[in-house]
């Protein structure tokens, strides 16, 4: 995996290079003191992995997640941890505070690299003798691949750079995905009204103003979805007069 370095700190750097070259998966690309040196490398080269710092002059590390159209799996590094729910708003895979040691930079490699295998389960073109099931969602999770049918799903959650997904047999399963990346995977019945939450209207027993229930789970509608949302359930017919 080809990864690139960005920090405006020349020590902060050196670590996270030395780091890099201990982990055969691997490869570093380049190591930039800025955002905009970055951008370059961005535009111009395969970067899977991004190690980016926050607190950087003229253009932060979370302004510059903002701004790439085809983020790499981002690994922040930031001595402060106030950014943590801001970061992972932007669907980050890890926030890891400085000082760094090497085991909690491995541990995040490793979901980079969990998150990068997970996504080569779904080929973007498929054989034309053999249709990918489309009743079904097929997800990495405790080492192995879970098949789950759409229709049982109730609700999903997201929870950092995790998602947990609850059936109607009340099993939970979690996996690193984004809800990104997942919502783009799910059919047209399922809707996200929160950036924590996705949910499949099919189970929805009632809404009670910001408040969804769906069996013996509840999700929130966020302020700025639920116009929208209220619109979808009228259009399936789920609204009385």
């Amino acid at each position: 995996m080809k990864c690139l370095i960005v920090d405006d700190e020349h020590i902060a750097r050196k670590i996270l290079s030395d780091y890099v070259g201990k982990v055969p998966e691997l490869e570093l690309v380049a190591s930039c003191s800025s955002a905009l040196q970055a951008l370059n490398h961005i535009k111009n080269d395969r970067i899977d992995v991004l190690f980016l710092d926050i607190q950087m002059p003229d253009l932060t590390g979370l302004d510059f997640l903002k701004i790439l159209p085809n983020r790499p799996a981002t690994i922040l590094t930031t001595a402060y941890s106030e950014f943590a729910v801001q970061s992972y708003e932007l669907d980050v895979v890890d926030y890891l505070l400085k000082p760094i040691d090497f085991d909690r930079f491995y541990k995040a490699v490793t979901k980079a690299i969990s998150l990068k295998d997970s996504k080569a389960d779904y080929p973007v073109t498929a054989s034309p003798s053999i249709s990918p099931p489309t009743d079904k969602l097929f997800i990495k999770a405790d080492s192995k691949i879970i098949s789950v049918a759409f229709q049982d799903i109730i609700v999903i959650n997201g929870q950092g750079p995790y998602v947990q997904l609850i059936t109607v047999h009340d099993r939970k399963i979690m996996t690193l995905q984004s809800m990104s990346k997942l919502e783009e995977m799910l059919p047209a019945n399922f809707h996200r009204i929160h950036r924590s939450h996705i949910v499949n209207i099919n189970h929805i027993d009632s809404i009670d103003g910001y408040m969804v229930r769906l069996k013996n789970h509840t999700a929130i509608v966020s302020k700025n979805k639920r116009d929208e949302f209220l619109k979808l359930i009228d259009q399936h017919n789920l609204l009385g007069d």
